[in-house]
Formats: C-alpha cells, structure tokens, sequence
C-alpha cells in the first residue's frame, strides 16, 4: 500500500491546487452516501469539487450544541458522537463513521445546532458550505427531497433515543 506521499507524487493538480486523486476519492464516498447516491455523476463531480476537507483530533468537538454553523460534514474516516448536552449531564445519541452526512440542517437554513458532535477518533470529513451548497440546491432541486428525507429520519431518531433516555422523568404518577 502506497503512503499518502507516494500517492501525491502520482496525481496531477488541477488550477484550484487540489489533486485529481483527492477529488476522484470525494467522488467515490460521495457517490457510497446515501444522500448523494442517487444524484448524477456530472452533478457528483462539482460537489466533490466544491468539498473541503477538515481534520479533528480525537476528543476535539467538530461543532457545539447551540452554535451557529454553515458547514455540512461528510465522515471521510473516523468516527464522531452526537452528544445531546444537557443542564446536569449528556446523552449520546448516535455515533457517525465513514460514509455518514450531518450537520445538514445548517446547509439548508440559518440554525443553531441541535446537538453536539466530537469526534471520539481522529476524524477526517469532506465539508460543505451552506451558500455553495444553497447554490448547487437550486441548480438541481431533485436532490433536496431525498436529502431533507434523510435528515428528517435522523432528527427523528435521536428525539426517540432523546426521549427513550428521559421517559422515567417523564412518567406520569
């Protein structure tokens, strides 16, 4: 197996600085996401363009509950927790690994975030920006309803794991 040296020295960039390699591996974990599998390959390729990638250090917090945010994640490799923060304690709610999308309600509108995400390994995301990503949504609007699907069967989830975990506080004499 090549090192990531060696496999720079092997692509060519391209006029924004970024590695033909580099951009043919966002394509092909895009094309594995769920909420992008289903858009076609030409599409595929500007927001594998459009992508960043950012790092985080195991025990380092991607976002916080209650933030501001205009960025999307994509897990590259890894793997972070949803922690709902509450006044006395937290509760996870869910662990992202390769292949998983969050933070997408931040893609869509001006939010703060519902919960927390911290990367519990080192963690390795493509990242998307709400006006490129508002952008590109317009241009081709048969993406926007299988991604707000998805997001919307994920909010569900955690609110149901959220109140599973606080249903003895919640019991009835």
């Amino acid at each position: 197996m090549s090192s990531p040296i060696d496999r720079e020295k092997t692509c060519e960039l391209d006029a924004s600085g970024k590695s033909r390699c580099q951009l043919d591996e966002n394509l092909d974990l895009l094309r594995r996401v769920p909420a992008f599998s289903g858009i076609p390959i030409d599409r595929l390729k500007l927001y594998a363009y459009l992508s960043k990638r950012m790092h985080f250090r195991a025990g380092d917090f991607v976002f916080r509950q209650g933030e501001q945010g205009s960025l999307g994640y994509v897990v590259i490799c890894g793997k972070g927790q949803v922690i709902r923060e509450l006044q006395d304690h937290s509760i996870l709610l869910n662990e992202f690994g390769e292949g998983d999308f969050f933070g997408a309600l931040a893609l869509l509108s001006d939010t703060v975030r519902l919960f927390s995400v911290r990367a519990r390994t080192d963690l390795e995301c493509l990242t998307f920006d709400r006006e490129t990503f508002q952008k590109l949504f317009l241009q081709f609007p048969e993406v926007a309803l299988k991604m707000v699907s998805i997001m919307l069967k994920r909010i569900v989830q955690m609110e149901e794991k959220l109140m599973q975990s606080k249903a003895e506080e919640c019991m009835y004499g």
